[in-house]
């Protein structure tokens, strides 16, 4: 197995860090925090000028068509920067859902303007008190003719003010799991059975939750043919760990290098606060775990491109990743003492999105659950 890095993939590491460094610098996400869009403009434009917006997009659609360690490399880069964009959701979700179970004509439409980063497209799963696993969708679609009534609620829907297309997961009157795709111009603002309100949330992100009230949608909006699209779904959901795993990495990284400059620079009883044990070896501790979760991280990516089995590599790569960012934030925290709590300070941009990333997109209980099932069920 070989982790080492192509001159290309060092190439588009450095220029999405430069990227970030140009457009999505910490004063611009303070700036964004809680606001609409919730993310820089200037920096969208640039990825899909670049065309990040397409990078594992398939090159029939205008996409770049490259591999999960590039992807990877730049979503690593974009974690350095705690930058905000619909990238995820859009670029490495949705787009993996749509390419496996759209319809030729839905393809040609949004594969193509998610590739370009003319449009993005966010993607609704998550409710209110619910789990990840089957049981956990409950927003209901009943048939009425040509159409299909939605009812229920969606949490968490990230940039759903602001997409040109929601994919909304339900449960049909079969009982199976299908996916709608509702473009925004079927979301009339002033159709009481649909409403959108921004939530609260660690990070100040654009999240939304969205309220169904018998909302009509055309049944020609059905992804997979109207049938189950349970199996794709979770494929899409695991291939996303990869990039989410790399943002971890790459924030925890760059936590760690404001830990460490700090303990360089504050003094106590006349050295620096970096040559006490107790705060050295801390630094050195949260340093190694950072290098394991990025090898896993690496791994997985590779695995993926090589064809091997990497599901399991994924979940394993997400979980250690979310912990490890988790434990860096907080040691960030420790170690700059009183001010490190305050707004002021850099470290709490860190922590707060460090537990959003921990618990959203399948939380650590989910991601343990099923990384036992997979070793049991391997053993059986």
């Amino acid at each position: 197995m070989d982790l080492s890095l192509s001159e290309e993939q060092t190439m588009l590491s450095d220029m999405v860090q430069k990227l970030c460094e140009e457009y999505a610098p910490l004063t611009v996400l303070r700036e964004l925090e809680g606001t609409e869009p919730g993310f820089s403009l200037p920096f969208w434009q640039q990825i899909g000028e670049l065309g990040l917006t397409g990078i594992n997009v398939d090159e029939a659609y205008s996409g770049l068509g490259m591999g999960a360690l590039d992807g990877a490399l730049v979503a690593e880069q974009f974690g350095r920067a705690l930058a905000v964009s619909p990238h995820h959701i859009s670029s490495v979700l949705a787009a993996d859902l749509l390419a496996n179970a759209a319809t030729p004509a839905q393809k040609d439409q949004w594969l193509t303007a998610i590739a370009t980063g003319s449009q993005f497209v966010t993607v609704a799963s998550s409710e209110p008190q619910s789990s990840s696993q089957r049981e956990g969708i409950r927003l209901r679609a009943e048939r009425k003719g040509d159409a299909l009534l939605l009812t229920g609620e969606k949490v968490f829907v990230p940039h759903a003010a602001t997409a040109a297309a929601v994919v909304v997961l339900a449960r049909d009157e079969q009982d199976r799991i299908i996916a709608v795709l509702i473009p925004k111009q079927l979301m009339n603002s002033s159709d009481e059975t649909l409403k959108l309100r921004y939530q609260l949330n660690h990070a100040r992100d654009p999240l939304y939750k969205m309220q169904f009230n018998g909302y009509s949608v055309p049944a020609a909006q059905l992804l997979n043919a109207g049938e189950c699209i349970w199996s794709q779904w979770q494929q899409s959901m695991t291939s996303a760990l990869i990039p989410l795993a790399a943002y971890a990495v790459g924030a925890a990284t760059r936590v760690q290098e404001i830990s460490l400059d700090y303990a360089k620079y504050r003094k106590a009883f006349g050295r620096p606060i970096g040559g006490f044990q107790a705060i050295a070896h801390y630094l050195a501790e949260i340093t190694v775990a950072i290098d394991g979760a990025g090898t896993l991280m690496h791994q997985a990516a590779w695995a993926r491109d090589q064809g091997r089995d990497w599901q399991q590599l994924a979940m394993m790569a997400k979980l250690q990743a979310c912990e490890t960012f988790r434990r860096a934030a907080a040691l960030c925290i420790q170690i700059h003492g009183g001010i490190g709590y305050t707004t002021e300070a850099d470290p709490q941009l860190f922590f707060r999105r460090a537990k959003q990333l921990q618990t959203l997109h399948w939380d650590s209980a989910t991601l343990e659950r099923r990384i036992a099932d997979n070793l049991f069920a391997e053993s059986a």
